[in-house]
């Protein structure tokens, strides 16, 4: 593992024509770009830990009432619906559709969380004087599975189903609904505040400074 963080620490590969480059850090609002296509590769983000820390947190802050309180309450003929995050998943494993659960529950409620708490650590052990090494092992796993958080997607659902109910009954948005957009609005931002390449720029100055006091 710690040779396979030393090698992403020091090569990049371009998005558009995957040419392999040895990787260089960079100053601050500096960019780097290929030289065979002009393509960005990477760039620094000024008080990007300090931005992605305050945007995961918040998240973080509003996961717990976005999955436990109410989203939707649909009333017709006197009687009342209300659904959850959570309770979404299980009424999908209730009428048999276990692996469509699954998937909303991995992609909708553990994923999301683990990214937010992921965004969290990194900006934290990269701040830290002691932790800083455990950041190349979270910064890849972050990668991996950033792709399968899926707020986006459930939110969309969300104003599907108020469209479709809507003319059926009286259909009330929940304060979960507020909570919900607030940790998908956080979590975009965060995401969009932090950036990997940076993120190894600064691991990589930390690591060179911790071998200059040795």
């Amino acid at each position: 593992m710690a040779n396979l963080i030393e090698s992403e620490l020091h090569i990049v590969v371009c998005p558009d024509c995957d040419l392999v480059l040895e990787r260089h850090v960079l100053k601050s609002n500096e960019v780097a770009s290929c030289p065979r296509c002009g393509a960005q590769l990477y760039r620094t983000k000024p008080q990007m830990l300090d931005l992605t820390l305050a945007y995961s947190l918040t998240g973080l802050f509003f996961f717990i009432p976005a999955n436990t309180l109410p989203v939707l309450t649909f009333s017709i003929l006197g009687k009342f619906s209300t659904n959850t995050m959570l309770n979404g998943a299980e009424q999908l494993f209730e009428a048999g559709y276990w692996w469509m659960s699954f998937l909303v529950l991995m992609c909708s409620v553990v994923v999301p969380l683990i990214e937010l708490f992921l965004l969290a650590a990194i900006s934290i052990a990269l701040k830290s004087q002691r932790f800083f090494k455990a950041a190349g092992q979270m910064m890849l796993l972050h990668s991996k599975i950033s792709e399968w958080s899926l707020l986006e997607v459930y939110l969309l659902g969300i104003l599907i189903a108020y469209i479709k109910m809507i003319d059926l009954g009286n259909v009330i948005p929940g304060i979960g609904l507020l909570c919900f957009v607030m940790m998908l609005a956080s979590s975009v931002l965060a995401r969009q505040a932090f950036d990997v390449e940076t993120g190894f720029d600064i691991l990589e100055k930390k690591t060179d400074e911790l071998c200059l006091e040795k």
